[in-house]
């Protein structure tokens, strides 16, 4: 007698590829954390809170897949009210000299990677509710809460302020009904580009983002030239941030084609090698057709998603799953931009293959959604009706 039957259920296409994905990320994470281990002594420590995590994560997964879709909308305003709360409280929290305060309860919670999550799932439901061709309640209801949230985050994380005020407004593009939503939003982001352009000293981190792209241009263009530090007191050599530079020379040690597993020569120097780096680490361990086996397996996994999006009969299925997939993708190829020198230091993870507390499980939730809409679609072909879930 099975006391709990499980039954995975949605594209099972997905399920293989995110269990694909964690195959990847513990033997990355296994040989990457090799910093962490030899300052810690525990070599089983930082692997183990890892594949906990992920167990975690796709119990999560499991679970979220299984709750019927009219739930999100009926809980992502509270889930939104509970996200601004903790977003505000992270101003009050002491953050160490020099350290973006970006944490609840000693670095464990950071509610800006939840806001991603949660800003996709209530932007979804606001915009197919619709605002009865009223702008004033298109400010109210949807511009206002856009611009609480990522206010709230600004002062310490940049980047995902931009992946989460460019995915709503995307979403607002396609899902607004009338164009002077779209007229409005397109407004509101020039606004915010020209404010932040004039204001960007005096906003949170603003001018070490300022340093991180004028660093990056420099080491792109012209890597030879000399120029000022971020202190100003001295000059050297631009050769790009000390972990940047360090990504770029893992990705080309690895070569075309290697297989060489646990045996990264530059994790001993790489501090963020297991995070903001991991996809250099991939490189360096596996070459060239490694990095590009990751990368089509992130593209098989957006595939699928968009085939999703394809068979959603409602328009909240539908701008939940386009708002996830551009969030996730996003984020996916900030990560690898960063890690080949592409475009500026971000601070990006990669889904599903960094590691991480909350950016794995808010993944996790984002993938067990997109499985939910699967799994109410395949319910509805099955039964031979037309849907009313999805």
């Amino acid at each position: 007698m099975k006391l709990l039957p499980i039954r995975f259920m949605g594209d099972k296409k997905i399920w293989i590829l995110l269990l694909l994905l964690a195959a990847i990320s513990i033997l990355s994470v296994y040989s990457s954390t090799y910093r962490q281990t030899m300052k810690t002594g525990n070599l089983t420590g930082a692997i183990s809170r890892h594949v906990w995590l992920l167990f975690v994560g796709f119990v999560v997964i499991y679970f979220m897949h299984l709750v019927p879709l009219k739930y999100y909308r009926l809980l992502v305003p509270i889930a939104l009210l509970f996200v601004i709360i903790c977003l505000t409280l992270v101003f009050f929290v002491q953050g160490e000299a020099g350290v973006a305060k970006r944490w609840l309860f000693s670095r464990s919670f950071q509610p800006s990677d939840v806001a991603k999550v949660v800003m996709v799932v209530y932007m979804a439901k606001v915009l197919s509710d619709g605002f009865g061709g009223s702008t004033k309640q298109f400010i109210y209801r949807a511009i206002i809460p856009l611009i609480i949230v990522c206010g709230l985050i600004i002062t310490a994380h940049t980047s995902n302020v931009m992946i989460i005020g460019g995915t709503s407004v995307l979403m607002i593009f396609m899902g607004a009904s009338n164009r002077r939503y779209q007229i409005v939003s397109a407004l509101l982001v020039f606004v915010v580009i020209t404010v932040y352009l004039f204001f960007y000293k005096d906003i949170g981190r603003g001018e070490t983002g300022a340093n991180r792209i004028k660093t990056w241009i420099v080491t792109t263009f012209s890597p030879g030239k000399k120029t000022e530090t971020a202190a100003g007191k001295k000059t050297k050599e631009i050769t790009g941030y000390e972990q940047a530079r360090t990504a770029k020379y893992a990705i080309v040690s690895g070569g075309f084609f290697r297989i060489a597993p646990g045996r990264s020569v530059y994790r001993k120097t790489l501090s963020e090698a297991h995070n903001d780096y991991i996809f250099a680490m991939i490189v360096e361990e596996y070459g060239l057709l490694g990095g590009i086996s990751v990368i089509a397996v992130y593209l098989m996994l957006f595939y699928r998603v968009l085939q999703l999006i394809k068979k959603c009969r409602k328009m909240f299925t539908s701008l939940l799953l386009s708002g996830l997939l551009i969030s996730i993708l996003v984020q996916t190829f900030i990560h690898i931009g960063v890690s080949v020198g592409g475009i500026p230091v971000t601070g990006q993870n990669l889904p599903m293959i960094s590691t991480g507390g909350t950016s794995i499980i808010i993944t996790c939730i984002a993938f067990g959604m997109i499985l939910a809409v699967s799994r109410a679609i395949e319910e509805s072909k099955n039964s031979g009706t037309v849907s009313r879930k999805a």
